[in-house]
């Protein structure tokens, strides 16, 4: 008998191939690949198997696994020996999902309507630095696949997905399917599609980079961060975690999405009702009760949603006062509310559009004329930043038209400050601007910020560093930079870290399969039902 031969009859035990794992960084925790714990049988490669599925739970339990996901099909565990796995995977108190792929294959339309439901499940584990491990038969084609699922749903190319997780374990993503499969996932399809993912995750980044110092003054900021803020400071115990800035931007986002389909299926729609629905369900997270009935589809099933982090009293109060979808609030406040969370109306709704769903979005919550026209002023500058014009050129543009537009003065004086102000970047220029508590104030910093700036990560920490609604100047700012330079938000360090970044890839993946296919709507009804 040959060495090959010898090779090939070798029993291959749990003592002899202890489980090896392969790990690798995502979000704040650990992404885990290995072949099927326990797995007993004729192997294509090497000897039979004849693992103990005791031992190589163990194995993972120590390696720290928070989650278990199983990839093989239900035939797959009488097979493999090894029909006790989800329960030896409860049983040391991990969390165990079963996400059946047939073997060589990628998931089915069907599967992933499942995936919507357990990803987000998934990430939460990462982004809380936990450790997740998936599997297959041999840990290769499905483990990789949906590892890289995993990583382009946390912002990377499909390329990059690819080469992260074959440098970890060599020979992942098996098949032409499996290529595809991720490439297809992995393409953001279109520029439209490509400068609302940079929007929208530059805004939730400079949002988390703000949230920790929102409410110390800029002594107090200067004495914890003495050389400046180089990280994202951990906000309630979280590095990356969003506050309600980026969450009623999410729910903005999925508002519009619902109206999309609504008005594509129904063929009549009134947008600011469907978005009010949307934030009525945001309200619902943040431990209000509406007056209105509200559905419990969508971004409201998920958990990371409903932390409360001092969400805006303005929005509360105006939301619980609500009687119907589509009423406007009925104070004077111009609180950044309004501007904080429209960057979705300027990239989602049709250009000639924009200012008055802006408006109409605003006054959902706010009542004063300029908490409305800073934005409806934000979105427009977003809008035809978008289309190719010159950030100044724009800001100079909107200045001379809302200073001629009944009630935009102050949102023009706004503006214009912020274009005379010293380049030099300092927190007292900043602080010359204002605090960011109102609408116009917070667009006077953030615009100045992306002007200050020689880089993204430069500009944010520019809009953060004040006394003032550190985390609403940089949310906001960061939207304009992700349009501005969207490689290099989408590429940042950060990028893969912050909270909900999956929940944008999926709205972006989703807006951008309605825009090229309004078949579509039918398929994502189930998903943003009407409201």
């Amino acid at each position: 008998m040959n060495s090959t031969e010898e090779e090939h009859h070798l029993i291959r035990d749990s003592s002899t191939h202890p489980l090896r794992i392969d790990s690798l960084p995502i979000g704040n925790g650990h992404l885990g690949l290995t072949l099927c714990p326990g797995k007993k049988g004729e192997s294509v490669f090497g000897g039979a198997w004849d693992r103990d599925l005791e031992a190589d739970m163990d194995v993972i339990k120590g390696w720290g696994a928070k989650a278990v996901v199983s990839l093989i099909e239900d035939h797959e565990f009488d097979l493999l020996s090894v029909s006790g796995l989800g329960d030896a995977a409860k049983a040391r108190d991990m969390d165990w999902h079963h996400f059946p792929i047939r073997d060589l294959d990628v998931p089915t339309p069907k599967a992933m309507e499942l995936w919507r439901h357990l990803s987000p499940r998934l990430h939460r584990t990462l982004e809380r630095g936990g450790r997740v491990l998936v599997h297959c038969r041999g840990g290769l084609g499905r483990a990789g696949t949906v590892a890289a699922l995993l990583h382009v749903e946390r912002g990377k190319s499909a390329n990059e997905a690819k080469a992260i997780i074959r440098a970890a374990r060599p020979g992942a993503i098996e098949t032409t399917a499996q290529e595809r499969f991720v490439a297809t996932h992995g393409s953001h399809g279109g520029l439209r599609s490509i400068q609302l993912h940079a929007c929208l995750l530059g805004g939730a980044i400079g949002d988390s980079l703000g949230a920790e110092i929102e409410f110390l003054s800029l002594a107090e900021i200067r004495r914890r961060y003495p050389d400046g803020i180089k990280d994202l400071p951990p906000h309630m115990g979280l590095r990356g975690a969003i506050t309600d800035d980026t969450q009623m931007t999410l729910f903005t986002a999925e508002g519009v999405l619902r109206a999309m389909i609504r008005s594509a299926l129904k063929g009549i729609c009134h947008p600011p009702s469907v978005i009010h629905h949307a934030l009525l369900r945001w309200y619902k997270t943040q431990g209000g009760k509406p007056t209105i009935q509200t559905d419990e589809v969508g971004l409201i099933l998920d958990p990371r949603l409903w932390s409360c982090r001092a969400p805006g009293n303005t929005c509360l109060s105006s939301l619980k006062a609500s009687g119907r979808f589509g009423d406007v609030a009925q104070n004077n406040s111009k609180g950044c509310g309004t501007i904080m969370r429209v960057a979705p109306i300027a990239l989602m709704v049709p250009r000639d559009q924009v200012r008055q769903m802006a408006i109409d979005t605003s006054a959902l919550t706010h009542g004063h004329v300029t908490g409305q026209l800073a934005a409806a002023a934000w979105a427009e500058m977003l809008a035809d930043v978008a289309a190719g014009v010159d950030l100044k050129e724009c800001a100079a543009k909107t200045v001379n038209f809302y200073s001629r537009l009944e009630g935009g003065l102050e949102t023009a004086r706004a503006i214009q400050a912020a274009l005379e102000a010293l380049r030099d970047g300092s927190a007292g220029t900043v602080e010359s601007l204002g605090g960011g508590w109102t609408a116009e104030e917070a667009l006077s910093i953030a615009l100045y910020a992306c002007l200050a700036g020689n880089s993204f990560e430069e500009s944010l920490v520019i809009a953060v560093t004040h006394g003032g609604d550190s985390d609403s100047t940089a949310a906001i700012a960061g939207n304009m930079l992700g349009l501005l330079d969207p490689v290099s938000v989408l590429r940042h360090r950060w990028a893969e870290v912050v909270e909900g970044g999956d929940i944008i890839s999926r709205l972006v993946r989703d807006f951008g399969r309605l825009s090229s296919d309004i078949d579509s709507a039918e398929e994502l009804a189930e998903f943003y039902p009407g409201a």
